[in-house]
């Protein structure tokens, strides 16, 4: 399946799904693409609505595993997990893919507060 949609930021972008698999076992979809012509330009946001729009589900519920580039090409192929329900991804995932979600300040509030919340170790007399 090939899809162009078109964006504002960067015009006619090609999507081209290459497999989709079910796994039923932990409640998603895996979907391989390919975004022709789109190394160095394309973002990790504006991948994940390409995908949630073509495949008519909600944004929330697309998850980005990884994107890579072609050797010798200017395609970057990609892997997204679509989950049934969103608390499953939470369990499944690892939290760094989340967090690569999020724009730059978003990540700097949530590491701060996380820092908040670790108890300080305490010292350890020396001789003792």
């Amino acid at each position: 399946m090939t899809y162009t949609l078109r964006l504002k930021r960067s015009g006619a972008l090609s999507l081209q799904i290459v497999k989709e698999s079910r796994n039923q076992l932990l409640g998603r979809r895996e979907v391989d693409c390919i975004f022709n012509s789109m190394a160095g330009s394309l973002k990790r946001q504006d991948a994940v609505n390409m995908v949630a729009k073509s495949l008519n589900v909600d944004v929330n519920k697309v998850h980005l595993v990884s994107l890579r580039t072609k050797t010798g090409t200017r395609d970057v192929s990609g892997l997204f997990y679509i989950y049934d329900k969103p608390e499953d991804a939470k369990k499944q995932l690892p939290e760094y893919l989340s967090l690569r979600m999020l724009s730059k300040e978003e990540r700097e509030k949530l590491t701060k507060e996380t820092k908040k919340k670790e108890p300080v170790k305490a010292k350890k007399a020396k001789g003792s």
